[in-house]
């Protein structure tokens, strides 16, 4: 801001610490215009009355409280900047939330895919009664290899859907709100992305 401030560190972000959520869209217009115009001590106003809502986000998308606190944390550094940009064009809370649904699934990206093997051998090829088939023959690093490799190749959209749903355990309803799309798109993206996960580590069509 102008004085150079940040936000304090949101310790216990998940009370309300006596702040109501919410306010009248003029109280909020308000604070906005006072945020461009670089008043830190409105920023900080901001930041109390939004972190409750954005902790609980947060701790649902992570569950654990610590990371979430951080994804909180990093969603309001980053928007001291980012609010000079804000057009209004949704709800201030709104554009949080996304924001950080969107840091969220950066950090998913970027996060190791060694984790997806165990739930891909269970779920995506096949009953476990089945033949042994080439890739259960691999070793354990190879086959997190071959997976790590085949989720890479997914289309985007669908690597994250994927992604959301079975390391995360989203259910399609909170992916679609993540990922602004309809509840079938989000089934659907699901399906292809285990169709092209099946074909590309030989499991059965």
């Amino acid at each position: 801001m102008a004085d150079g401030r940040e936000p304090a560190r949101l310790a216990g972000v998940h009370s309300s610490g006596g702040e109501e959520e919410g306010g009248s869209e003029r109280d909020a217009a308000e604070t906005l215009e006072a945020i461009r115009r670089g008043d830190a001590d409105a920023f900080d106003r901001m930041a109390r009355q939004e972190s409750p809502r954005l902790y609980r986000f947060a701790l649902h998308l992570t569950g654990r409280p610590e990371e979430a606190e951080d994804l909180v944390q990093e969603t309001l550094v980053r928007a001291l900047t980012s609010l000079r940009r804000f057009e209004g064009r949704a709800a201030l809370s709104t554009y949080l939330i996304r924001a950080l649904g969107n840091l969220w699934k950066n950090r998913l990206r970027a996060r190791s895919r060694s984790r997806f093997v165990e739930w891909f051998r269970g779920n995506a090829l096949d009953p476990p009664d089945r033949a042994p088939s080439a890739f259960d023959l691999l070793s354990a690093e190879d086959r997190a290899e071959q997976v790590r490799r085949a989720v890479a190749r997914l289309d985007p959209q669908r690597r994250i859907t994927l992604l959301l749903r079975e390391l995360e355990g989203l259910s399609y309803e909170e992916i679609a709100t993540m990922t602004a799309v309809p509840v079938g798109t989000v089934r659907s993206r699901l399906a292809r992305a285990r169709q092209d996960l099946r074909q590309w580590l030989g499991g059965p069509r």
